[in-house]
């Protein structure tokens, strides 16, 4: 699927989603995230009509379509063209795992291999795992949608899991996902992630971020790390240099009375000053407010050179008006 589109489903009054072979949606509890999810279920499920539960409050109507990869545009009840549909809800995570599909023979394939390996895993999480690394042999033009595949794995299961996505769409089939976890995203693939908000009168928006750079990305794969990746779960960000001001700015914050993690405010260690117009950059595209730290490094006794003025100066247009602090001459 390249793109859906969803008009009175759920929360969603008219949104256009571009997908890519991974999508992750993202965003606090409550904006539509599931929906985004229902919505391609419903889709592919085969079902004629969408029920009338999904049809947003005072509307009458609803649609949902799709653009394949081939230009076919396909609506619900349109069961002839559809790729198979693996679902996988959070709701079954500890039993079954996986809803029966549509008689699709590509995801009827995928239950069987579901169904084996949670009768000889020891635990459910174990038997997800088992039964995608054999999907990612074996199935192909398989549409896998799953909401929080991080629940009862330990954090080198969500590392494997995002790698084992990227095995899974290198056979040729698509994964769709909700997540709360920064080990399912990766910040040099910023295409992957998709932003979903809830406005004031309770309408799901999405949006579906822009790539970096190439020089960019190589330097945000170098430096993201789970830790730094936090920063897409934040509602604001403080940027700085490095440990000692990660370190120290939670206990200032302390003393004026606040709570940064009761805020969801990350202090992000940025690996060094030449980082942050970088991290900048990707808290811009990811409309996260943030307040960026540096050090001047200019003290009296000497001279400071021209390409450090012009970085300070950077940084400043780089943050924006009122959105840094420069310790002078540092922290």
């Amino acid at each position: 699927i390249t793109e859906v589109r969803a008009t009175n489903f759920r929360t969603a009054r008219d949104v256009t989603l571009e997908l890519g072979p991974i999508a992750a949606f993202i965003g606090e509890p409550g904006t539509g995230k599931s929906n985004m999810l229902a919505a391609i279920g419903a889709l592919l499920s085969g079902e004629h009509q969408v029920r009338p539960g999904d049809v947003r409050r005072g509307r009458s109507d609803a649609s949902i379509e799709a653009t394949l990869a081939d230009g076919t545009v396909v609506t619900i009840g349109q069961s002839d063209r559809l790729p198979g549909l693996v679902l996988i809800p959070a709701r079954l995570r500890a039993s079954e795992l996986i809803l029966p599909p549509a008689d699709h023979p590509d995801a009827l394939r995928c239950v069987e291999i579901f169904r084996r390996h949670l009768d000889d895993a020891p635990a459910p999480r174990i038997a997800l795992v088992r039964a995608l690394e054999q999907c990612a042999v074996e199935i192909r033009g398989v549409v896998f949608v799953i909401e929080e595949p991080e629940l009862f794995l330990a954090p080198h299961g969500d590392r494997y899991l995002y790698r084992l996505f990227h095995r899974l769409t290198a056979a040729g089939n698509q994964v769709l996902y909700t997540t709360h976890s920064p080990r399912l995203l990766n910040v040099s693939r910023l295409e992957e992630i998709h932003l979903v908000s809830r406005d004031g009168d309770g309408v799901t928006d999405v949006e579906h971020l822009r790539p970096l750079d190439a020089d960019d990305e190589f330097r945000a794969s170098c430096e993201f790390d789970a830790e730094r990746s936090e920063l897409f779960f934040s509602r604001a960000a403080v940027l700085v240099e490095g440990m000692s001001e990660k370190q120290a700015l939670p206990h200032v914050v302390r003393a004026l009375g606040h709570d940064v993690d009761r805020a969801a405010i990350s202090i992000i260690d940025c690996g060094g000053k030449g980082n942050l117009p970088l991290f900048i950059e990707i808290c811009r595209r990811a409309h996260i407010p943030s307040v960026t730290v540096f050090d001047s490094d200019v003290r009296g006794h000497a001279q400071p050179s021209e390409e450090l003025l012009r970085f300070n100066r950077r940084l400043r247009r780089a943050a924006g008006r009122g959105n840094y602090v420069e310790f002078n001459p540092d922290l």
